[in-house]
């Protein structure tokens, strides 16, 4: 294997350091030796020179023999040596786990968890959940169910109290009023049982730096009972899937992804049915982003996810089921195909033409028109509350003021479109 050869900058302070150490030590023995050859036998400790002579070469020769002994690396062959000019081979790539292989080793079927039994209900039921503090209201009457084995995103903008519904949820805080149940469980009354089938990793985990990722899965292991072959097995399989088998570092000094990784590992170390995800991208690069959704959407049909952010891509990417909430409650609770189809009730279609001032002041009138807007490359987006009426008389009104259609079609909203129109309804 040809290994890159790199040389290592000295500091010119720490050269010249060592430099004033070498000529002082060199000093001191040069005195050390003239004192002790002029001074009488009779003023020496000990009646004898030659101990003394023999101790003050014997300390000047430690350190140096040490350094040659096994302070040196052995140099690499020649062979595994690049020549100058020689392009450096690239890094090979690190083999990333087959997530789903690992994941089957924590749950025996669908929504498998601890007991391997299957929920046959909602895995989460918030109904009426209210919360304040002071007089801020955190949740204003919060109703949703999270299906069981689902991706389930929790979307809002920062401040409609997606924290405060996780920490409700995880048992870390209790709701003024309303039914939240986990799995058919009541929370509200802080059950044991209900929180050793719960995962919980919040939006900024707290680790103990000096540990090591296997010391800090094997200490979240034991804290569930796990202990013996099958704490080993469930630290290897978690440290696979988070990408961090070999990896000797302390936690301390792992970057914010890894920690992420490590913090959804360590909530799934006991195999739970619903794993509480708050915000676990934010912050992240893209590719610490894409690892912890590879991870999420390996769980899928497993487990349940509970999925709080407000990155709307990553809810487009890994969800299957999205609430959006704003000032507390739920805006809407839908599939993410049939929200993203949809814009607060609305439909937009995009509509080219050679005169598009001319067609917009044709269209001025019609009782399916809501807005009319000029587009990024000059197309008129046209929001309306019947499209099929809309597709008719469009194009018939083209016609009938004798301009020339170029494109026409439905414009395919985003999920970040519908977001916006749906907290736009709430804050209102």
């Amino acid at each position: 294997m040809v290994q890159h050869v790199a040389a290592t900058e000295t500091s010119p302070a720490l050269v010249a350091l060592l430099v004033v150490l070498a000529v002082a030590e060199l000093a001191l023995l040069a005195w050390a030796l003239v004192d002790l050859y002029r001074r009488p036998t009779s003023q020496v400790n000990g009646g004898s020179k030659i101990p003394w002579l023999i101790l003050c070469l014997l300390l000047q020769l430690i350190g140096p023999v040490l350094y040659l002994v096994i302070g040196r690396e052995r140099p690499a062959p020649a062979t595994a040596i690049l020549s100058p000019g020689a392009a450096v081979p690239p890094p090979l790539a690190a083999p990333r786990p087959d997530a789903a292989a690992v994941v089957d080793t924590l749950f025996a079927g669908p929504t498998g968890g601890p007991d391997g039994a299957a929920s046959s209900g909602p895995a989460v039921e918030l109904g009426a959940v209210r919360k304040t503090f002071g007089d801020a209201v955190a949740l204003d009457g919060l109703t949703l169910n999270v299906p069981a084995g689902s991706i389930y995103g929790f979307l809002g903008p920062n401040g409609a109290g997606k924290t405060t519904t996780l920490r409700i949820l995880a048992g870390l805080a209790h709701a003024d009023a309303g039914v939240v149940r986990i799995l058919g469980r009541d929370v509200a009354g802080g059950s044991a049982d209900a929180r050793s089938l719960i995962g919980f990793l919040p939006d900024v985990p707290a680790f103990y730096k000096w540990m090591t990722a296997p010391e800090y899965l094997r200490f979240a292991g034991s804290l569930f009972g796990l202990s013996g072959k099958e704490l080993d097995d469930r630290v290897a399989a978690m440290l696979e899937l988070a990408g961090l088998t070999g990896v000797s570092t302390r936690v301390g000094g792992f970057s914010r992804g890894m920690k992420q990784r490590l913090g959804v590992a360590q909530a799934l170390i006991h195999g739970p049915r619903l794993l509480l995800l708050d915000e676990p991208t934010s912050a992240l690069d893209p590719i610490g982003r894409r690892d912890v959704l590879d991870m999420v959407a390996s769980l899928r049909g497993r487990t349940t996810v509970f999925f709080s952010t407000h990155i709307l891509a990553d809810v487009e990417r890994v969800c299957d089921t999205v609430a959006v909430i704003a000032l507390g409650k739920v805006v809407v609770e839908s599939g993410i195909d049939e929200l993203r189809g949809r814009r607060g009730g609305l439909n937009r279609l995009s509509i080219e033409v050679d005169d598009p001032q001319r067609l917009r002041e044709g269209l001025a009138g019609a009782a399916w028109l809501r807005t009319v807007e000029a587009g990024d490359a000059g197309e008129l987006l046209v929001t309306c509350d019947d499209v099929e009426a809309a597709q008719r008389e469009l194009p018939a009104l083209v016609g009938r003021l004798g301009l020339a259609l170029r494109r026409f079609g439905v414009d395919e909203l985003d999920l970040e479109d519908v977001f916006v129109d749906l907290v736009g309804e709430g804050r209102r």
